[in-house]
């Protein structure tokens, strides 16, 4: 954030800084005077005027320049030390000024003019709180002396709702030594959704997958977001039929907020490492989260949540068949940071999942997952960074790991496979406690400039995806590790900033538990947001 400094102090603070110190030596003659520049001692400075910096700092600003034998090129560069310190703060309307003085008994005044904002206003908000987004921002607040980094981080965390960007204005204000402000908002409708297609399917159920998903993102003028999802098999929703919500509360002018979701799942073919999993269940968990200081282009937040879950089976392995019903209350530990520039954009989230003992004992866990225990405790990682060249062609990396400290139940487990993992198998087609993953793709320029005026983005790829997996503790029947490696080329694209698309070939170079070497599978993925 720039701001001019062609406010009403701009003529006052070139003359004062222009002004003569005059200074009264007493053992010095005017012929000594004129042959070398003034010496005298300096024991103090007064700043007078400051309202926004503590003691301390003032004072480790201008104490490099206190002692005997002092010049005025050193009372100078005490003062540009202060405004300095002023500006790192953020305050970049203050400066400070040398008026013109006697120096007596080595006192030495500064005088700190600071500029204040005269006048706050809010232009463009159609669908948000202009009050409320002039209270978000509490740095820019009419009659203080405006803090431009804590702004910063302010019109940031603003700027994370989708349907709204701020930009800040800085002009000269009416009055003297202030400075007046205007937030331009452009903001959106905050109702909206998605539609999706796509055949990520898992083993032995119907190709199709289908998603709507509708969401607001300013309730009660608050910034309060909720949305709801269903997801099915629209060949046979028998297959899968999932209902998630979220709602996120942020807490006024705070970097807290709280977050509820939850699930309810119910689905009649799953086949997991061998194993077909009959059943329902349901989730509902609460979380509190803390957004984390800026540090230059990242952003971040932890978050400590819990979830209650209630899981109902009944698993088939071989020609046996037992009733597993399961619940307990895992934490959860989070990190998530972004990282977004010119020409990149990054992504990394950390978390670990801890049992609490709650819920079902040793005894239904071990019956659910041999030597399962309801103390277990995983550590999961997920990265991933886009590089964008010179050319606009795009480089992307991807990576995602767990590490367990036993075996794990089902809907604790590592994943791979799919068109959103290892391209070339099916969805999830293996699973384990402990788990690695990785994908590169290597993107093409857009090509969107060969095509009609709403195409925004076009892009063909290739792609290498990998991932090895491992079992604790596995049953006789059960395979211990599976290495899935798939190959590919793909397209993707975005027209009229509202609809989505993939298609990717993909090749496993691996067998897996029902996938051959070399069998080609294509995946599809069509988005609409309105």
């Amino acid at each position: 954030m720039e701001m001019s400094r062609q406010h009403g102090i701009g003529e006052r603070s070139r003359l004062s800084r222009a002004a003569m110190l005059l200074i009264m030596v007493a053992h010095a003659g005017a012929a000594a005077a004129q042959a070398a520049p003034a010496r005298f001692d300096v024991n103090e400075y007064v700043v007078r005027g400051n309202t926004v910096l503590d003691a301390v700092e003032i004072e480790t600003s201008i104490e490099p320049f206190l002692g005997p034998d002092r010049s005025v090129d050193d009372v100078q560069a005490a003062r540009a030390a202060l405004e300095k310190r002023y500006q790192d703060r953020g305050y970049q309307s203050v400066v400070v000024e040398l008026p013109e003085q006697r120096v007596t008994g080595g006192v030495v005044v500064l005088q700190v003019v600071e500029t204040r904002v005269g006048r706050l206003r809010v232009v463009g908000a159609e669908h948000y709180s202009p009050a409320m987004v002039r209270d978000a921002v509490p740095s820019l607040a009419e009659g203080g002396v405006p803090d431009f980094n804590a702004a910063q981080q302010q019109l940031t965390s603003l700027n994370t709702t989708p349907n709204r960007q701020v930009v800040p204005m800085v002009r000269p204000g009416s009055l003297p030594q202030t400075v007046d402000v205007e937030l331009k908002v452009e903001d959106h409708n905050p109702l909206g959704g998605s539609v999706s297609l796509n055949n990520d399917h898992s083993v032995d159920t119907h190709a199709l997958r289908a998603s709507a998903t509708l969401s607001h993102d300013n309730l009660w003028q608050r910034g309060h977001q909720a949305s709801v999802t269903f997801f099915g098999a629209p060949q046979a929703l028998s297959e899968a039929r999932v209902w998630s919500f979220s709602y996120l509360a942020p807490f006024r002018n705070s970097p807290f907020s709280v977050q509820a979701t939850g699930y309810t799942s119910d689905s009649n073919v799953a086949t997991v490492g061998g194993t077909s999993v009959l059943g329902n269940g349901y989730a509902v968990g609460l979380q509190g989260n803390y957004a984390l200081p800026q540090t230059g282009d990242w952003t971040g937040s932890v978050g400590l949540g819990f979830d209650f879950k209630d899981l109902k089976e009944k698993v088939s392995l071989g020609g046996s068949s037992s009733d597993v019903p399961i619940h307990y209350v895992p934490m959860t530990l989070s990190f998530n940071g972004y990282r977004f520039s010119e020409r990149s954009q990054s992504a990394l989230a950390l978390s670990a999942v801890m049992g609490t003992g709650i819920g079902s004992g040793a005894q239904d866990f071990g019956a659910k997952r041999y030597r399962a225990s309801p103390d277990f405790m995983y550590l999961k990682a997920d990265g991933s960074h886009t590089q964008t060249l010179g050319s606009g062609a795009q480089l992307y990396a991807r990576g995602a790991a767990q590490v367990s400290s036993g075996p794990l139940v089902s809907s604790e487990q590592f994943a791979a496979g799919g068109a959103t993992s290892v391209r070339g198998y099916y969805s999830a087609e293996a699973t384990s406690d402990n788990g690695v993953l990785g994908s590169l793709e290597v993107r093409s320029p857009s090509y969107a400039d060969w095509l009609w005026a709403g195409v925004d983005e076009w892009r063909v790829y290739g792609f290498l995806d990998a991932a090895t997996l491992r079992l604790k503790d596995p049953l006789p029947e059960q395979r211990r590790s599976y290495t899935l490696l798939g190959v590919g080329f793909g397209t993707s694209f975005r027209m009229y900033r509202a609809v989505t698309g993939k298609l990717d070939f993909g090749w496993p170079l691996r067998d897996a538990q029902r996938t051959e070497a070399g069998s080609l599978t294509v995946n599809f993925n069509v988005r609409a947001n309105f």
